[in-house]
């Protein structure tokens, strides 16, 4: 179902942006808001493009990693990392999920922590969540620093069986800002495979069920003799009938039949 919830299943590099290049994460859709554009439909517009990249087990320190105090792995031994030095930024990650049972309950978990860096103002940066467009903001007063924050949709699935997941954070002011997304879990039914339905049985006409039978019984080699006048060529071809000889003649020719 959900594909690649904890970012170690590899990534795509994007085309650069300048000497930027991010990193899109396998089965996940990433896309930021261009610099002059409003953030996610708010006031507030993105002023540079943020790096999005992954940070791998060996590339944090000791109390950073997997299990340790102040872990930015939650699980596996990748962690996908946001952030920008100095400008307001936008990102979303999406990805569809489909084949889900429809009718059922799912509850889609997405951890977040955020990097605050002294901002005083608790609504400086925020993050949040949606599933098939249903989802809010969280401020980071109600994130905290450098605490996981674990986003919680529950949903019911729509008849056509997909969850279109959207995840995003934004940073509103230009001072630094880190965000950490790890450890996704998608709890969902699958659908029952459906049965392969295969058509119907062909039927033959009679007249093609003669046709078969004569094509596959050989019948006894039939020669034909014609008799064609100085400088013209013999063309032949099948007839659909039985007992039925084709003969092309060029305009003005007849043909005498003898006995």
């Amino acid at each position: 179902m959900l594909k690649n919830g904890t970012f170690t299943e590899g990534w795509m590099d994007l085309p650069p942006y300048g000497n930027l290049i991010n990193q899109q994460p396998n089965g996940w859709i990433l896309r930021y808001v261009e610099p002059g554009n409003p953030l996610f439909g708010a006031a507030d517009k993105a002023g540079g493009v943020p790096e999005c990249v992954h940070k791998l087990a060996r590339q944090l320190p000791p109390n950073e990693q997997l299990g340790a105090k102040d872990a930015l792995i939650l699980a596996g031994d990748t962690t996908y990392k946001i952030f920008h030095a100095s400008s307001p930024f936008g990102v979303e990650l999406k990805q569809v999920v489909t084949d889900l049972k429809p009718g059922s309950e799912a509850t889609l978990t997405v951890p977040i922590l955020a990097v605050l860096y002294s901002d005083p103002d608790p609504y400086g940066a925020e993050s949040g969540v949606w599933v098939n467009g249903q989802g809010v903001w969280v401020n980071s007063g109600q994130m905290g620093n450098r605490s996981w924050h674990h986003h919680k949709v529950t949903f019911t699935v729509p008849d056509n069986g997909t969850a279109i997941i959207e995840v995003r954070v934004k940073s509103k002011w230009p001072r630094p800002k880190d965000f950490f997304i790890d450890g996704i879990v998608l709890k969902a039914e699958a659908d029952e495979p459906k049965p392969i339905i295969l058509p119907d049985p062909l039927m033959i006409p009679d007249r093609d069920r003669e046709k078969e039978t004569a094509v596959s019984t050989p019948t006894p080699q039939q020669t034909v003799t014609i008799q064609l006048p100085a400088g013209m060529k013999l063309i032949t071809a099948v007839a659909d009938e039985a007992n039925t000889v084709v003969v092309v003649v060029p305009p003005g020719v007849s043909v005498k039949r003898g006995e």
